[in-house]
């Protein structure tokens, strides 16, 4: 017979399964307890961004969270410098929409907007995609420090590595709006669909720091006009 002890433990790993096996959910091991952020339900059909909007956190762990699922499926989720370039990527479209309303209207309004604006970052926000779990269930610890680290890094905006054009830096915002994962194994080809698209322009080097960040890892592009309806930029840091 098994004591009350054994029937505890029997119970306790049974609750686990049960867990991991119908509902979906990551399990991170009590060491590591404090240090990932809670995993978010998405129930039925209701979606991702529902679930974001009802959980209440911050912009910073909400940019965390993408970055942290963004570069789990570029394939390449141990390099640090692959968080940090997403992360400045993503806060690029968030400061130029903020200076710009024809820019807000392509990529959202804030963090938020940004995130979920509709037929963006599907490897993160798809449901159908398997990187989704890593967005509303961050396991990793680890990983998990290195997506806070740079998102909050990009948030700052201090020494952004994609000003470097003399429109740039003169409005203190980056044209490096769009970016592609060619070693995702959700990318259909090695070049994005817009590769020729005269809107835009190939950033050949991407340098954060003492490190290049390699295109077969992550392609930059950069606008290949800066929109003409630019405003006051005080307000968008």
């Amino acid at each position: 017979m098994y004591s009350s002890i054994h029937r505890v433990k029997i119970v306790y790993m049974m609750k686990k399964l049960y867990r991991v096996l119908v509902l979906g959910v990551l399990l991170v091991p009590a060491a590591y307890a404090d240090e990932c952020p809670s995993c978010l339900e998405c129930p039925g059909a209701s979606g991702i961004e529902a679930a974001i909007s009802a959980s209440g956190i911050s912009e910073e762990e909400l940019l965390a969270r993408l970055v942290y699922a963004e570069t789990a499926s570029t394939g390449f989720p141990h390099d640090p410098v692959m968080y940090e370039a997403i992360s400045w990527g993503v806060m690029n479209r968030v400061r130029l929409g903020g200076a710009s309303p024809s820019m807000q209207k392509a990529f959202g309004k804030g963090i938020h907007g940004v995130v979920f604006q509709k037929g963006q970052f599907n490897p993160a926000l798809s449901q159908g995609s398997p990187f989704s779990r890593e967005f509303l269930c961050p396991g990793d610890p680890r990983k998990w420090e290195k997506a806070q680290v740079a998102a909050r890094k990009a948030m700052e905006g201090e020494g952004n590595p994609f000003i470097s054009t003399e429109w740039e830096k003169r409005h203190g915002l980056s044209l490096v709006v769009n970016f592609y994962y060619p070693s995702s194994v959700q990318a259909q080809e090695p070049y994005a669909p817009w590769e020729n698209s005269t809107a835009l322009r190939f950033v050949e080097e991407v340098r954060i720091g003492d490190s290049v960040v390699p295109p077969e890892r992550v392609r930059f592009y950069r606008l290949s006009r800066p929109p003409g309806d630019v405003t006051d930029i005080r307000g968008v840091r």
